[in-house]
């Protein structure tokens, strides 16, 4: 979607990179943070979303739904390709599959599992293992995905072009805080926050940020005054939205690679300093750390062109012992899958999953 880039100046530039920390519907704190007239920049917005095509939607914090976030890579065996997308897509929770190539030939997906049921999911893909419908797999149990907001810091407005900087990063990197982000600290536990009403509420707004209140109520079978008081006393309160997806990609998806990097550091301060220089550049979506681990997973986005100066500067960093390994697998955007939040699941006042259910559904592929 780059129908934005045609009213793009600096102010709208600065209400785009604010968008994913204040949401659609906080104007005033965003005009405030950019001190502008609200006037100003709720005129500018709404013209960016009915001319612009702009789509702004709610991200939940997983960890506070009771849910434990995933990555997946999966390599199907030779003339197993079908089989392992289904096999994939119909397990239940998935909020992110596409095809990937690369270290792994196959599946990439992420998931928000419930933390009770970790085992039976882990189990799950080692009968799949064993039934040979898959190669191999390797799961990562991350933190919450840090979403970075659009940002154009490395924009040149009048020749409307990109510059990439890949030796000032390197500097950035080594001036950055080691303290620890605290997105990215290992979760401690996984609270159940929230109930039928607030996921069902959370489904919606993961489809659109800005949706109102009143078309929410006939949703949710409520008064608009009633979604009103769940969103500020429960969603907005209990952090039940962990920040905002601002769907803009800064440069056109045919000329340009997205791409998932497992990144394993040589200890906790380099990640840390890495992490922390993350946040404002435009070729990261988001990303998260392995629990556990000192190791990252980033997806980046960058035109093809300065994919290769990507890969050379993440070398340059083990050259110096900063990093000590990666490997990376490239996206097909065309594959692309995703679903909201698994709202029909949730019942009685918790998540169900039937593991029984899940094995028997693999004799079928």
């Amino acid at each position: 979607m780059l129908k934005y880039l045609d009213a793009l100046d600096e102010i709208n530039a600065k209400i785009l990179e604010g968008l994913g920390a204040y949401g659609p519907r906080n104007v005033s704190a965003l005009a405030k943070k950019l001190g502008l007239p609200s006037t100003t920049v709720a005129f500018r917005l709404s013209k960016l979303v009915k001319q612009n095509g702009l789509q702004v939607r709610a991200r939940p914090n997983y960890q506070k739904l009771g849910l434990k976030r995933v990555a997946v890579f999966v390599e199907a065996r030779p003339g197993r390709d079908k089989a392992l997308g289904t096999l994939v897509n119909n397990l239940p929770y998935w909020t992110y599959t596409t095809r990937c190539f690369g270290k792994f030939n196959g599946i990439y997906a992420l998931l928000g599992f419930p933390e009770i049921f970790r085992k039976e999911f882990e189990h799950y893909f080692s009968v799949a293992l064993k039934m040979r419908i898959l190669n191999e797999y390797t799961l990562y149990w991350i933190t919450e995905l840090c979403e970075t907001p659009p940002n154009f810091s490395w924009f040149d407005f009048k020749q409307r072009s990109w510059s990439f900087r890949w030796k000032q990063w390197a500097k950035e990197i080594e001036q950055a805080s080691d303290i620890m982000p605290s997105r990215l600290l290992d979760p401690e536990s996984y609270p159940l926050l929230v109930d039928r009403t607030d996921l069902l509420l959370l489904k919606e707004l993961e489809k659109d940020g800005a949706v109102e209140f009143r078309k929410l109520a006939k949703i949710a079978g409520m008064t608009p005054e009633g979604v009103r008081y769940r969103f500020q006393n429960h969603l907005f309160k209990r952090g039940l939205i962990a920040d905002y997806e601002v769907s803009i990609f800064p440069y056109p998806y045919q000329s340009s690679d997205l791409s998932s990097f497992v990144i394993q550091f040589r200890d906790r301060r380099a990640l840390a300093k890495f992490s922390n220089s993350l946040p404002g550049k435009p070729f990261i979506l988001n990303y998260a750390k392995v629990i556990g681990q000192d190791k990252l997973i980033i997806h980046f986005y960058v035109p093809k062109i300065e994919f290769l100066n990507l890969i050379d500067a993440i070398n340059s960093f083990i050259e110096i012992g900063f990093i000590e390994s990666f490997y990376h697998v490239v996206l097909d955007i065309s594959s692309y899958k995703s679903q909201t939040v698994s709202y029909e699941l949730f019942g009685k006042e918790k998540w169900t999953y039937n593991p029984e259910d899940a094995i028997q559904n693999l004799k079928k592929y």
